[in-house]
């Protein structure tokens, strides 16, 4: 069978900050945490269920802001494959972090039954959306730069003529750029929080080639460096970023 969607899964790099005080932003993937860009929308409440239902024991914690722009988070204990409500509304879905591994694949979802706004696979043990908790400087521009996987998981196939977009960025602050060959394992520098920029790469937003002459090759992952440039003049705001891989396969 050909590459299909399943196959195509996002990460985050191994230092992938919460804050401005972590340093030595990026490096390798880490498969324990993947990347989530899907917003709520409007206010929800959320819940979760796994596959398994030998699942009991762990918790999931979700961070999110709430309708007033303040940073939330609440703690769940697993029931298997039976449903589990998260009972505060949330406007904003941050991350969310299991306790322990998992056997079966934990979905996070509207109440009730509703849309899949993450999942997390037994060997992943968090997901976060990127820029987490951003802050705009209120008297200078202010950049942050993070950086992320795409990985085809495919077991033998590649995808070819591979491409990078940015399919959504609903305030057009979004830029970003790719290291220059896969499984790449480049950071910012050492005592560099995530306001300063990796060396030798350019921001923009036009869509970029895959590395290896756009193959992404069964098992292999791209990094991507994203960059969120906030102006003095902006107001805080609920902003929709997405990136798409696209590509063919046999």
């Amino acid at each position: 069978m050909p590459v299909v969607a399943s196959d195509i899964a996002w990460y985050a790099a191994a230092v992938f900050p919460k804050d401005d005080s972590v340093q030595n932003i990026g490096g390798a993937i880490d498969l324990t945490k993947g990347i989530v860009f899907t917003r709520l929308g409007t206010a929800n409440a959320l819940e979760m269920l796994s596959s398994s239902a030998g699942d009991t024991t762990q918790t999931v914690t979700i961070f999110y802001l709430d309708s007033a722009g303040a940073l939330q988070s609440e703690v769940k204990t697993l029931n298997g494959v039976s449903v589990v409500a998260f009972i505060n509304s949330k406007l904003i879905f941050l991350a969310a972090e299991k306790s322990a591994s998992t056997a079966g694949t934990v979905t996070i979802r509207k109440s009730s039954a509703g849309a899949t706004i993450a999942t997390l696979p037994a060997a992943m043990n968090a997901v976060q959306l990127p820029f987490y908790n951003q802050m705009i400087n209120p008297a200078a521009q202010t950049d942050y730069h993070e950086k992320v996987f795409v990985k085809n998981q495919h077991g033998t196939l590649s995808v070819n003529s591979g491409q990078l977009l940015i399919a959504v960025d609903s305030q057009g602050v979004h830029t970003f750029a790719l290291e220059t060959s896969l499984n790449g394992t480049g950071t910012n520098g050492a005592g560099n929080n995530r306001k300063v920029a990796p060396a030798g790469f350019t921001f923009d937003t036009s869509t970029k080639n895959v590395a290896n002459g756009g193959v992404l090759t069964a098992g292999s992952a791209q990094g991507i460096w994203l960059r969120s440039r906030l102006v003095i003049t902006e107001l805080p705001y609920d902003d929709s970023f997405t990136l798409r891989l696209s590509g063919v396969s046999a």
